[in-house]
């Protein structure tokens, strides 16, 4: 309304109002006593306050709030001298007034923010939509005079309104949004209330995990949520703001509203850890469950007295309707007596844990030919899959265990290897042994710091050196994920078997002896038990001069024989190459110890049976019953098995060991072949009748 306006329906009201005081002229000298007189003027009172708000008397009463500035949030229950400036605001528009007479209406309103304040906060706030409600991602008013819709007020209320021609927004049916689908339906009522548990543990500086889940369902229409109260209860007298930074509350994946929970004076009552979301407008649709997360920041580096059990308990809700009409639900009314979530705070890194386990791609039991003359380098005899759970991990130092066997007290590790090369994620580490050799089967380890120098060979030959990598942090696996290990070694020349002999078998591992020596670090450094798993690489045949059994040129078949099935026969097909010579090897084939031929084991109890075995191959076989094997060739190997048991039973056979010699004869200074594994050398178990 102009300034011009203004004074005309001023004016108009004055003279009206003159006239109808000169009309009464006659009637008041008739009256008959001082009643009827006072009753005359109130009847003319009561009228030109009428022809007031008939004249426009909004725009004078909006003149007189605005300029004016809202400095804080308002809700149902508020009172004070800047409600009654919201409710003069309110009522300088048709479209938003508070009330159309009595309590609230124009030229009466009052200091208590009741429903029907709440009800035009929510007509300002769907007029101003796109300025209030969107950005905060509400779909329906909240009746709440919080911070986006006192910002808008104050915006508009810089001058004196104009009666509803804001130049940005529109009314009714000309607002570009919507402004009726979205409004809250109904009388809401709070048909059910659960809260369930979280995380069951965390930990010292977590930040944002959720320590309950708060689900609500409102019946008989649409609710607006704008209040929750929490409360957080230590055993033994554990002190809230001495646990936490804050406490947040999450809808959809997105926090909706944090408090602050690291000052006493933060709490509502800090006796009974009590903390208080307002302003959340979070609307509830009806008959729909909405579930609300509670999270929680902790601190770090926690007193002992806070390293405790916890429980959360949502101790008051409250909410709205489509009609502002405001309901507080607290205690056994919201959820049932008891009905609390529990959780544990740790200390920092508790639940860490780095696991080690044997990798799919870990190379299998193999021959590796190993040169006379030059080193043989870069050779993956073992790859391990490390992961890093409920942290990011450190990597700070690894041992690994390497082993190396054969059949000769002259053999070691050292002289077989030059070096060990340790590859994680991509990067490579070099090491120096950390232990000498000793024979794991009778020496007590009680850990690696208390092994001599130098080294011990046994009878067994069986060697074993740690080796200890410097991995000083380079290496950092993320939370649940894992990174590949590989351990890398370079063999030395071996010729004519002077290191170390033919059949020298390698394989690398890390048991409990080994991790007990790691060193690791996530929110602190990770104890032993804190390391787990293992990774026993296969054993590997080295091979400089002499021969290859692979196994993948291996096969078997099984069948019976006889009318009631009671002899069993076994043919196992196996193939021999020959690196740097010709070697020989002759057509016996027994189950007990020997230097030539093929031994072979039978699984099962023959008892008074017995057992027969013939070989026969493709390579050249001479008239004692020798077979020739040229060198860089490889010739196929067939062994029969016959066996008749003397009670019914199940049977295998595999093969154990394989003698050569580079002599003709077969038998001159032969050498063994080593099958590893032997379950890789194995036939299918066989069901014989007892004869």
């Amino acid at each position: 309304m102009t300034i011009a306006k203004d004074f005309a329906a001023k004016t108009f009201v004055a003279f009206v109002a003159v006239a109808m005081l000169f009309s009464l002229v006659a009637p008041l000298a008739r009256a008959q006593s001082s009643e009827d007189l006072q009753k005359m003027i109130n009847d003319l009172l009561a009228q030109v306050a009428a022809l007031q708000g008939q004249g426009g008397t909004s725009g004078s009463v909006a003149s007189g709030v605005c300029p004016f500035t809202w400095t804080r949030d308002l809700k149902t229950g508020a009172t004070g001298a800047d409600v009654m400036k919201l409710q003069q605001f309110l009522n300088s528009n048709a479209d938003t007034r508070v009330a159309a007479s009595g309590a609230g209406s124009v030229g009466a309103e009052t200091e208590y923010f009741g429903p029907a304040t709440a009800a035009a906060v929510s007509k300002f706030q769907v007029m101003h939509r796109a300025d209030i409600l969107s950005p905060a991602g509400l779909v329906n008013p909240t009746g709440f005079f919080g911070p986006s819709t006192r910002a808008k007020a104050n915006s508009l209320c810089v001058t004196m309104p104009d009666g509803g021609d804001d130049d940005d927004d529109t009314t009714g049916g000309d607002d570009d949004d919507d402004t009726t689908s979205g409004d809250l339906q109904g009388e809401a009522s709070l048909d059910t209330a659960d809260l369930e548990d979280g995380e069951s543990t965390i930990e010292e500086g977590d930040e944002d995990v959720v320590i309950g889940e708060f689900t609500v369902e409102f019946t008989d229409g649409d609710a607006e949520i704008t209040r929750i109260d929490v409360t957080l209860d230590g055993t033994l007298n554990a002190e809230p703001w001495e646990a936490f930074d804050a406490i947040s509350l999450w809808v959809d994946g997105e926090k909706i509203a944090e408090v602050e929970a690291a000052d006493e004076d933060d709490y509502l009552d800090e006796d009974a850890g009590e903390l208080r979301f307002t302003g959340l407008d979070l609307v509830a649709m009806e008959d729909e469950e909405l579930e609300i997360l509670v999270g929680a920041t902790v601190q770090n580096n926690l007193d002992s007295a806070e390293l405790v059990d916890w429980t959360l308990d949502v101790s008051a809700l409250r909410f709205f309707d489509a009609d502002g009409v405001a309901d507080t639900v607290t205690g056994s009314s919201l959820l049932d007596s008891g009905e609390v979530a529990e959780f544990e705070i740790q200390t920092a890194g508790t639940d860490e844990e780095l696991d080690l386990s044997l990798s799919s791609s870990n190379p299998d039991a193999t021959d590796i030919v190993v040169d006379t003359d030059t080193d043989t380098n870069d050779v993956t005899i073992m790859v391990a899959d490390i992961e890093a759970k409920d942290n990011d991990i450190e990597l700070n130092t690894v041992v690994v265990k390497v082993e190396v066997t054969s059949g000769y007290s002259t053999t070691t590790a050292t002289s077989t290897i030059d070096e060990v090369t340790l590859e994680i994620d991509g990067q490579s580490f070099d090491a120096e042994p950390l232990g000498n050799e000793v024979d794991m089967s009778t020496t007590d380890v009680s850990g690696l710091n208390g092994l001599q120098q130098g080294y011990s060979e046994k009878a067994t030959a069986t060697t074993s050196v740690w080796y200890l990598f410097d991995i000083d942090g380079d290496v950092v696996i993320d939370e649940d994920s894992e990174v590949q290990m590989s351990v890398i070694v370079d063999l030395n020349d071996n010729d004519d078997g002077v290191r170390y002999p033919n059949g020298t078998k390698i394989k690398a591992s890390v048991a409990s002896t080994e991790l007990d020596e790691w060193e690791a670090e996530g929110a602190e450094d990770l104890g032993n038990s804190q390391f787990d798993g293992s990774a026993v690489g296969d054993e590997h045949t080295l091979v400089a001069e002499g021969i290859l059994v692979p196994v993948d040129g291996f096969s078997s078949e099984v069948d019976t024989l006889g009318t009631n099935d009671t002899i069993g026969e076994f043919t196992l097909e196996f193939e021999v190459t020959a690196v740097e010579g010709d070697f020989y090897i002759t057509e016996f084939a027994s189950t007990s110890a020997t230097t030539n031929g093929v031994q072979f084991t039978v699984d099962g109890a023959i008892g008074t049976g017995s057992v027969s075995a013939s070989m026969v191959s493709t390579g050249d076989e001479d008239t004692s019953g020798v077979f020739t094997v040229r060198e860089g060739e490889t010739e196929a190997f067939t062994l029969t098995v016959t066996v008749d048991p003397q009670t019914t039973g199940t049977f295998r056979v595999q093969i154990d060991e394989i003698w050569y010699s580079a002599n003709s004869n077969g038998t001159t200074n032969s050498q063994v072949y080593l099958t590893t594994p032997v379950s890789d050398y194995r036939t299918a178990s066989q069901a014989i009748q007892g004869s």
